[in-house]
């Protein structure tokens, strides 16, 4: 089986060797590139003038397969996978989000939220397989799906308002791109106090980098800008403090400290989720660090009586 292409395939054999596998002339061969995969092959490169060629591709491939109810969670979960990485390469590239990005992030936040609704056991899968990428990939969709459950099981959200929460959430960290990338994904006690200064400019760098661009609902500015501030009013930028922060940023800090607690850290250890949440309990009641009535109500979303643990990679 083929499929035509509007773009030229190519694999890379060693550095600056590539060779010619697809064409627009000839396909995709489906039994050839299933034989790569097969081989170990996962990279496969498309000239940089023949991009948007293929990422209209990629788009009209993955409407096809979310339009198809025959089409299994684990194809639609693979093609959200591929779309993600795209997506957060070009978010994270750009001087301010683009509007067409914009739009291909609140459709991707969409699918993602149309997954979960059909398929609600896919939330283990979807995290374990987004886990095999670097800590920034796996941390904004991590932080978008707790962002979303965690909404949903308030019973305050309809369809729409939980895909803003997920993007919000999904671009929480967008304003780590003109800070200095070794500081991302940091603990605070990790970092100096001219380090932490400039970790606290990321969500005001966030805010401006998608302020000029309207297809970014205000709901999901305020989550960018406000998803360090915390009840107590210790929180940035603003110290603002109880019901004067937007109800979604304070869903969003929750899933931000609990993606960093039951992610991958330095030495790839993982955390009983039991315990991260013992964690923000305490900091709740400790010093207000979050909104304890939604720490308690991740404890009952994310640790069942059957299924104390769960892992992120």
């Amino acid at each position: 089986m083929t499929r035509d292409i509007s773009f030229d395939v190519f694999l890379k054999l060693s550095e600056g060797n590539f060779v010619h596998v697809f064409s627009r002339s000839s396909g995709i061969d489906f039994q050839r590139l299933a034989g790569y995969l097969q081989k170990g092959v996962r990279e496969l490169y498309v000239r940089q003038e023949q991009w948007s060629e293929y990422l209209a591709a990629a788009e009209r491939s993955a409407q096809a397969v979310f339009g198809d109810p025959g089409v299994s969670k684990e194809r639609k979960i693979a093609v959200l996978l591929e779309m993600t990485e795209q997506n957060m390469s070009e978010v994270f590239s750009q001087i301010e989000v683009r509007e067409e990005t914009a739009d291909k992030t609140k459709q991707l936040v969409r699918n993602y939220v149309d997954v979960m609704a059909q398929a609600p056991g896919s939330l283990a899968l979807i995290l374990r397989l987004v886990s095999q990428g670097d800590y920034l990939y796996y941390h904004s969709v991590a932080v978008s799906i707790f962002s979303i459950v965690i909404a949903k099981a308030t019973g305050l959200f309809n369809h729409a308002s939980l895909e803003q929460v997920g993007l919000g959430a999904f671009l929480h960290d967008v304003g780590f791109v003109e800070i200095d990338s070794n500081l991302y994904g940091k603990a605070e006690q990790e970092l100096t106090p001219a380090e932490l200064e400039q970790v606290k400019k990321h969500p005001a760098a966030g805010l401006h980098r998608v302020e000029e661009t309207p297809n970014v609902p205000e709901g999901a500015r305020f989550i960018i800008y406000q998803h360090h501030e915390q009840p107590s009013g210790r929180g940035y930028p603003n110290g603002i403090r109880g019901n004067s922060i937007f109800y979604p940023a304070k869903i969003v800090a929750i899933a931000d400290a609990f993606s960093s607690m039951i992610g991958r850290d330095s030495s790839n250890s993982q955390i009983l989720v039991s315990t991260a949440i013992r964690k923000l309990r305490e900091a709740a009641r400790r010093d207000g660090s979050f909104d304890l009535p939604l720490v308690k109500l991740v404890d009952k979303v994310f640790v069942p009586k059957k299924q104390k643990v769960f892992k992120a990679a």
